[in-house]
């Protein structure tokens, strides 16, 4: 995951991000809890939104504490603490997490990749805990997660293939929110295309760096002006979030709705107002939202 699945604070209520944020608190303070402090610092705020689509479900308390933590050590935050309702993100981010890691250790040579060697160790007792509550999802995870290494060995110019593995997790991983079989089908649709997004915005955001240090990149694979990459990246992630749009509006929850319409017809498609860099280059140009 990474963190590109946001909410739009500017059109948030306050009520609103308070009920986000006591989501995105119960998420790090139950990581830390069942899993290990490590996995704190991984926690992004797709794991935040996967945790409230979880909880338009399946919701059974909604208890919320005023907490404080390290980051905040003075003032108090709110914080969810049923439990119940973190686990399944919880699962999801350290099974994602961990597989992230392993991917970063084979693209890097042994040098290079002696700290996320170490970090893997640390975490695979708790990935081992994660993977056996939710086996579907690491086995899906675990899978995928291979044949993106291959594609990536390859080289494959196809964006779409480059793609597929990242959106058939996400697919896996919101499909299984629900038990209901329609709602499985429309989970399933609105993950894949999430997932296409996710990986194509990360795409589009490393371009550059990519080309500097000649890494896997199907956008440059395709296109040699920057430019052009960008432009076509766009035209696809778009076509993705559309999509995922349309899989999200047949989706039958009514809890957290205001929340999660913000985060997915406002936040997903500014996802470049979240990237640093490219605010830096345009400070000075008037950006339209």
């Amino acid at each position: 995951m990474f963190g590109y699945i946001r909410p739009f604070k500017p059109h948030m209520r306050h009520y609103e991000y308070e009920i986000y944020n006591s989501f995105y608190c119960g998420l790090c303070k139950n990581l830390g809890k069942k899993y290990g402090q490590i996995f704190r610092l991984t926690l992004s705020y797709d794991f935040t939104f996967l945790c409230l689509l979880y909880n338009a479900y399946h919701s059974k308390c909604n208890t919320v504490r005023r907490k404080r933590c390290i980051v905040h050590p003075i003032k108090k935050k709110n914080c969810l603490c049923c439990t119940d309702n973190l686990d399944y993100a919880s699962a999801a981010a350290v099974i994602s997490v961990y597989h992230k890691i392993c991917d970063e250790i084979l693209d890097k040579s042994f040098i290079p990749s002696m700290f996320f060697r170490f970090v893997r160790h640390i975490m695979k007792k708790s990935y081992i805990k994660a993977a056996a509550e939710y086996p579907e999802i690491a086995s899906e995870t675990e899978y995928y997660m291979k044949v993106q290494a291959d594609i990536e060995k390859d080289k494959c110019k196809s964006v779409d293939r480059a793609c597929d593995p990242t959106a058939r997790i996400m697919s896996a991983i919101a499909e299984n929110i629900s038990d209901n079989e329609a709602d499985r089908k429309n989970l399933a649709g609105f993950g894949y295309h999430l997932g296409r997004f996710i990986y194509l915005a990360d795409a589009y955001d490393d371009i550059q760096k990519d080309k500097k240090h000649e890494n896997y990149n199907p956008l440059l694979l395709n296109f040699q002006n920057i430019s052009d990459a960008k432009e076509f990246a766009m035209q696809n992630i778009n076509m993705s979030l559309g999509q995922a749009a349309e899989y999200y509006s047949k989706l039958n929850i009514t809890k957290f709705r205001d929340i999660l319409d913000n985060v997915v017809y406002l936040g997903l498609p500014k996802f470049r107002l979240m990237n640093k860099k490219e605010l830096r280059q345009n400070k000075k140009k008037i950006i339209e939202i």
